[in-house]
């Protein structure tokens, strides 16, 4: 067990814990139900991290460090505000969405900013766990946002497909490079950005019922585009290793 990766993890589980004490308060009930979900998701995540650690890439550091620590908040976040949409009353005004929300804002917004930059500044750059951890917490930070829009807010459940969709493409047999690189596209990144954008606006706690209708509107017409644009970008990584195997044989 590395240092770092330990320091992380029980940061993690005592920032779970403290969080559940007010949804204790309220009901016992949905305080165990959220520590649970909380707790299963996050342990996960660090354990596969812990696993990836073991057989790290040449570029890779063995431990994890605050610039780390920084990524992977995004990771806790998200696991907060899934146990928080799925334990919490389906009220963007309850106290769930009151954890949520700025949850998700700070977790799509600041630390997914400066976390890149700080990599660069401390002298190694951007690793290869790095840049996979970086698009793979987006994804379940995004997942997590619309889970809570369609339990809090007033997203759809259709919304959920777009998200749930890179997940269903990691299952296919194009290499998880392949699919790496059409989520880390321009076009996915936008498509990305607008949903979480919509999803943050469907929950808000302070939001008015205009913003929400429209929040849930645009989300609608972003399931076929997403769908699209996945497709698209399969469809090329599919032709790309078709290509490579061809010249390969």
């Amino acid at each position: 067990m590395r240092a770092g990766w330990a320091r992380i993890t029980g940061i993690g589980v005592a920032a779970i814990v403290l969080v559940s004490v007010p949804f204790a308060r309220d009901d016992r009930r949905r305080g165990a139900g959220f520590v649970a979900a909380a707790l299963a998701s996050f342990l996960v995540q660090q354990i596969l991290i812990a696993k990836a650690l073991t057989r790290h890439h040449e570029e890779d550091p063995d431990d994890l460090d605050a610039v780390d620590a920084l990524t992977l908040s995004r990771g806790l976040g998200a696991s907060i505000v899934a146990a928080a949409a799925l334990a919490g009353r389906r009220d963007r005004r309850s106290y769930a969405a009151k954890v949520a929300w700025p949850l998700a804002l700070a977790g799509s917004t600041l630390t997914d900013w400066i976390d890149g930059p700080l990599a660069r500044r401390r002298g190694r750059g951007p690793t290869h766990l790095g840049r996979v951890l970086d698009l793979e917490l987006d994804s379940w930070l995004t997942l997590a946002t619309t889970l809570a829009g369609t339990r809090l807010g007033s997203l759809d459940a259709i919304c959920l497909i777009t998200p749930s969709l890179r997940y269903l493409a990691m299952a296919s047999p194009i290499s998880y490079e392949e699919v790496h690189s059409v989520g880390k596209s321009v076009r996915a990144r936008n498509l990305g950005i607008t949903q979480m954008t919509l999803a943050l606006a469907s929950f808000a706690p302070f939001a008015g019922s205009f913003s929400t209708r429209l929040a849930r509107a645009g989300s609608r017409l972003l399931v076929p585009i997403h769908v699209a644009a996945l497709a698209a970008g399969l469809a090329t990584a599919r032709r790309r290793e078709g290509t490579a195997g061809s010249g390969w044989l």
